[in-house]
């Protein structure tokens, strides 16, 4: 036969058991917000068993009040966990009128158990109701769990129901509460929060399902519109390139055949293709600008040593050779990623250095290799305006102290965009002796 201590260390440690494992199924996936109060509740319910053991009329009381606690916020979970909107309000209003209640219930009526049960009946079938009512709206959503939920709730009301019955009808009072039947109610107590929580675990398995299933289907939208972007950039690059190059030629092919008589003209054509320039170079930049948003992490190893090379050869082209000095480390250094947009960002890095520098000074570029590839490139150029320091890098922000020399405020952007998007920092600074110290940092490359 089973007697009330038993059946209160069983379910005791069945509460901790249930409250402890959604805890952390929560603290896993804080999204799964309804799986907080199912936590609370189950707390919430240990508490209640523990002062079973005492019968104080205080004590009933408190006993009550976290029960009806309890139950209205298991109930609360698992509509958040359904996805409707919670009603927290009628958790602390009906907490509040069962303490009223029981105190009013013990002070007029000491002795008579049988209201007590009563009333305790009518608020908890309410609630359970409630369950039964919000699992049926889901219709078919959470299968088995419903099925389980609906059955399990559905026999612990007719339970209730047939313990309310038995103590008004029975001569004695407390017989509801004495050793007969208490062990048995509590064991079938323990039944049901087992068949709720194995629900609840179900409707857990189902919402994760679910959001893995829109987090697939969001990725592949993603996925998609990145494709359809790359090649309208593509695209948008090939047709505004060719009808540049057709003015750029036919204004240089107009000089060429330009008498003397005709010098005049000579100056507006020249407009004419420094206009053409400025504007390849900012359609380049916008959809260089537009690509680095696109790029992700991963890709192929790349060589800096190599990178910065070409890069030297390059911009060799455009200024003295001998003004861009290459410090590597021993054993060259690489990283991983897209090698064209590294090489794009190092590039207007080092080019900005080079633009904002006297034209008899160097810019240096130190490669280290520690937690991080850190790559600096420092100038004896005009440096950066403290007060500005934060907007620098900003999508088409240029400094007051660049007003006089041309640019179109992307390069910078290109470059943060570029490392943030490979999982770098990028950090400015201004020289102890004047100029811009400019800092890319990148993953090391793992094994």
């Amino acid at each position: 036969m089973l007697d009330i201590a038993t059946s209160l260390v069983f379910v005791e440690v069945l509460t901790v058991v249930n409250c402890v494992t959604t805890f952390l199924l929560w603290r896993a996936n804080p999204k799964l917000r309804g799986l907080a109060e199912v936590s609370i509740s189950c707390l919430a319910l240990t508490l209640t068993f523990g002062l079973m053991a005492f019968r104080t009329p205080h004590i009933i009381t408190v006993s009550n009040a976290v029960t009806v606690f309890a139950i209205a916020m298991v109930t609360e979970g698992m509509t958040v966990l359904a996805g409707r909107p919670p009603m927290r309000w009628l958790v602390y209003a009906l907490t509040v009128f069962t303490a009223v209640l029981w105190e009013f219930l013990q002070w007029q009526s000491p002795d008579d158990a049988p209201i007590r049960v009563v009333a305790a009946t009518i608020i908890y079938v309410g609630l359970y109701g409630r369950v039964v009512y919000e699992a049926f709206r889901n219709g078919r959503r959470f299968g088995a769990a419903r099925v389980c939920l609906i059955a399990s709730l559905l026999i612990h009301i007719a339970v209730l129901i047939a313990r309310m019955t038995v103590a008004l009808l029975h001569p004695d009072p407390n017989f509801v509460f004495s050793p007969m039947v208490l062990p048995w109610f509590m064991l079938e107590n323990s039944v049901v929060m087992t068949t709720v929580f194995f629900s609840i675990m179900i409707m857990v398995g189902t919402r994760v399902d679910e959001d893995l299933q829109q987090r697939t289907q969001s990725l592949e939208a993603e996925r998609r519109m990145h494709g359809r972007l790359k090649q309208f950039l593509s695209t948008l690059g090939h047709e505004l390139h060719t009808p540049l190059a057709i003015i750029d030629r036919s204004a240089e092919m107009g000089g060429v055949l330009l008498t003397h008589q005709q010098g005049e003209i000579a100056p507006r054509l020249d407009t004419i293709r420094a206009t053409v320039e400025r504007m390849r170079r900012l359609m380049n930049n916008l959809l260089m600008a537009e690509r680095a948003e696109l790029v992700g992490g991963g890709g192929d190893l790349v060589d800096l040593g190599k990178v910065l090379g070409d890069l030297t050869q390059i911009l060799a082209q455009k200024y003295e050779e001998e003004r861009i000095v290459v410090n590597l480390p021993h054993g060259g250094s690489q990283v991983r990623g897209d090698r064209e947009m590294l090489a794009t960002a190092l590039g207007n890095l080092i080019d900005n250095a080079l633009k904002y520098s006297p034209k008899d000074q160097p810019v240096l570029i130190q490669v280290r290799n520690d937690d991080a590839v850190h790559i600096a490139v420092s100038d004896k150029g005009i440096g950066f305006p403290l007060q500005q320091m934060a907007k620098v890098g900003q999508r088409f922000f240029r400094a007051a102290n660049v007003a006089d020399i041309p640019g179109t405020g992307l390069g910078l952007n290109i470059v943060k965009t570029v490392v943030e998007k490979h999982g770098g920092r990028l950090h400015l600074a201004n020289g102890q002796d004047g100029g811009a110290v400019v800092t890319i940092a990148l993953p090391a490359v793992s094994g």
